[in-house]
């Protein structure tokens, strides 16, 4: 009668606790002691069931903030990503070397490409280990030989210039040394900072050669000046003297050789005074045949002397060019005067010009073809290329510049210079200037 009164009471829904329906009903002992093992097993279970809300929501609070956590954990290492690429990719584009020795056993920790290709060897990739710095191998000897000029040095926290050998060349390095440590203090390894300044030292040697050289140009401007009036004094009483005295006999002889000579030394003073101090030319109608002919009288001793025979077939119908005659005249003058240099004695030198209606560069311009011939003993293969540069000759008593004086001349007039030559049979040097009404607009052009 008791159970079924119980079991009515929690069909009942809307009895809200069966314990208080118990506790009203007159039951037995061992009832009773069912109905509180009910109670404390209510109780227990209503307290693990709050434990278990608590413990889902904990759990919840932990996932969110356990994802929260991993969302700024991925964030972080794409940041340090980013950075360390970054810095990757600025350290392989730094244009100075960078390599980095380990404090503990000497090995290179970190050799960037530049660092490579001055040392001249291929390290595996960035901050990876190395092997030792001065183990076998030509990578190890180069580390060696640069560890061993670096100390030679001995110049701690300053920047040293070293010479090393690498990929077969002598090259010179700058290279600067600093400690990397920790933010104890603690020493991690050694930083090196290299350069390779091989072309830069280069440039300074070019540089300072070129400071001497306009120095002695200057002084050799100073010196040309104040050679070429005594030479003109020389060459004037050498020919007041040679008028005075019979032309067959020694002293008329003697005096002739030194007005020949005067005139020479003048001419070097030319070639000279223009090379270090090139004048602007004066344009204006130039008849180029009567120059020819006054560079031939004024060289007519020499060619006798020298019994050198002269051929002119000067034939071209527009002479006139424009142009500054006396450097013209200097032009000419030093290619008849090389032509000599060339035939010691007794050859044959041709002077010769032509119209042309189109210039070497392919304009179509009037103008006039000069060529000057000799049978003297010819120009290698390997020296054309290069008769035209300062100071370069083979002739033991030349200067190197009449030459380049004339290619100088040549390019100030908006000409053309060729030569042609072959060994023991001769040199002709061709040169094609523009006419006179036409010099103008060709300049235009070539400017």
């Amino acid at each position: 009668m008791a159970a079924t009164t119980i079991n009515a009471a929690y069909r009942d829904e809307s009895v809200p606790d069966p314990a208080n329906v118990l506790a009203d009903v007159e039951c037995s002992p061992d009832t009773k002691q069912l109905i509180d093992a009910f109670q404390v097993f209510s109780q227990a279970s209503n307290s693990l069931e709050a434990a278990f809300r608590q413990l889902q929501a904990r759990t919840r609070h932990l996932s969110e903030e356990l994802a929260a956590k991993n969302r700024q954990l991925k964030k972080s290492l794409r940041e340090r990503e980013i950075v360390r690429n970054h810095l990757r990719r600025i350290l392989e584009s730094l244009p100075c070397g960078v390599v980095v020795q380990d404090a503990d056993d000497g090995r290179i920790t970190l050799c960037n490409p530049v660092a490579q290709q001055i040392l001249g060897f291929t390290a595996a990739g960035g901050g990876k280990r190395r092997g030792a710095a001065c183990g076998p191998g030509p990578q190890g000897r180069v580390m060696a030989e640069y560890f061993a000029a670096l100390q030679a040095a001995d110049c701690p926290g300053a920047e040293v210039e070293i010479p090393l050998v690498t990929s077969g060349a002598l090259r010179t390095l700058a290279a600067s040394v600093t400690p990397l440590t920790d933010a104890g203090g603690r020493r991690l390894g050694t930083l090196h900072i290299l350069r390779d300044i091989t072309e830069m030292k280069s440039l300074q040697e070019q540089n300072q050669r070129g400071e001497r050289l306009a120095a002695m140009g200057e002084m050799a401007v100073e010196l040309a000046h104040e050679i070429r009036n005594p030479l003109g004094s020389i060459e004037l009483f050498a020919s007041l003297l040679e008028k005075e005295l019979s032309p067959g006999s020694d002293l008329g002889r003697w005096a002739e050789n030194i007005r020949i000579g005067s005139r020479s030394l003048n001419n070097i003073v030319s070639n000279m005074l223009h090379f270090a101090n090139p004048l602007s030319p004066a344009f204006q109608e130039v008849h180029l045949h009567d120059l020819a002919d006054e560079v031939l009288r004024f060289t007519e001793p020499i060619l006798r002397q020298r019994e050198v025979r002269v051929e002119r077939a000067l034939e071209g119908s527009r002479p006139l060019v424009s142009g500054d005659r006396e450097l013209l005249k200097q032009m000419l003058l030093n290619l008849v005067l090389n032509s000599l240099q060339a035939m010691p004695a007794q050859g044959s030198l041709r002077l010769a010009t032509c119209d042309v209606t189109t210039l070497p560069g392919g304009a179509s311009c009037p103008g006039l073809e000069l060529r000057v011939e000799d049978t003297g003993l010819g120009i290698p293969a390997e020296n054309l290329d290069r008769i035209f540069d300062p100071f370069f000759t083979t002739n033991k008593n030349g200067t190197g510049l009449g030459l380049s004086v004339v290619h100088q001349i040549i390019e100030q007039h908006s000409g053309f210079i060729r030569v042609e030559s072959r060994v023991n049979a001769g040199t002709v040097f061709i040169i094609v200037l523009p006419s006179a009404p036409a010099a103008q607009a060709c300049r235009e052009i070539a400017s």
